[in-house]
């Protein structure tokens, strides 16, 4: 049988001269440099999750908008990489074995959150770049700022009325639409939200938040990809955070017992003030969908398979 070499492959020839149909041979995807620092970065970003019930949306967004050099990717990628974390984050912190109560508070800031995530995404195609990294960087200061000088008062007990199913439906719609605008979880908001005006206990706070966290997050994610915001190099990184964050949240939740509220918000107002350096540093450089020059590069580079 004769061959024929095409590409550097050589085929085996049929009697008819055609070339045989060559079987195609599934050649594993070596790891990146980008997908090693994704996975590095997302570790410690899932302890956090996993000792304070923070989704770690900000923590992630500087390590995506510096490998993805776009915003909107940025934030798709954070949303689906959230979604990931905050489900091991809920079960791992026991959310579904809270009082009934405190159930029906999330249930209801759920209702809140998932209009306001939809509206954050919309409004987020519609802004320039450079004011949603301003934004998030703005934002990230403020948190930081309120860790360092927030004191929570002496939690009592709960009891879930009208007037918390109100106050949930508006604070849900504010932190949703804060979700899908920026691509973060929004626990740094929500949970001083839930000890401050509900009277949760932190842990307590931190757990609802991660179960609340999720349906806002799904709706910013799909709402986003049917806009044409993601990218198969955003997907693979964001589910590569996630998966090595699920991993981190369950070392977190292991340390939660034995860490302090004070060493936990100095850790996270730290984090958050690098994270704003980071994103303010970014605001400098160009994003790829706005830079011709740039965006030729990004578009190939995503093509791989």
């Amino acid at each position: 049988m004769a061959c024929v070499l095409m590409q550097g492959f050589v085929l085996p020839q049929t009697h008819d001269g055609g070339a045989a149909r060559m079987k195609s041979v599934s050649i594993p995807r070596k790891i990146s440099r980008d997908d090693l620092v994704a996975g590095i970065a997302a570790l410690p970003i899932g302890i956090v999750a996993g000792v304070t019930g923070v989704g770690g949306g900000e923590y992630r967004a500087p390590v995506l908008l510096s490998l993805l050099r776009n915003v909107r990717w940025t934030i798709a990628g954070n949303l689906l990489a959230g979604v990931l974390v905050g489900i091991s984050t809920a079960l791992l912190r026991g959310a579904l074995s809270q009082p009934f109560d405190t159930l029906l508070l999330a249930a209801t800031m759920m209702v809140g959150s998932l209009p306001g995530a939809y509206g954050g995404a919309v409004l987020a195609r519609r802004t320039p770049s450079k004011w949603l990294k301003g934004l998030l960087a703005a934002i990230l200061v403020t948190t930081a700022l309120r860790l360092l000088l927030f004191e929570s008062p002496s939690p009592g007990p709960f009891s879930f009325g009208l007037e918390q199913a109100v106050l949930g439906l508006v604070v849900g719609l504010g932190i949703g639409l804060t979700s899908g605008l920026l691509g973060v979880a929004g626990g740094e908001y929500r949970i001083p939200a839930l000890i401050l005006i509900f009277g949760l206990p932190a842990i307590v706070a931190g757990t609802i938040s991660s179960l609340v966290s999720l349906p806002q997050q799904i709706v910013g994610f799909l709402t986003h990809r049917q806009m044409g915001q993601t990218t198969r190099r955003t997907l693979r990184l964001a589910v590569i955070m996630g998966l090595v964050g699920v991993v981190g949240v369950g070392l977190g939740v292991a340390l939660l017992q034995r860490t302090t509220n004070v060493t936990v918000t100095r850790i996270l107002a730290f984090l958050m003030l690098l994270a704003a350096a980071r994103i303010a540093w970014e605001i400098r450089s160009p994003d790829v969908t706005e830079d011709p020059a740039m965006s030729g590069a990004s578009s190939s580079r995503d093509a791989e398979p």
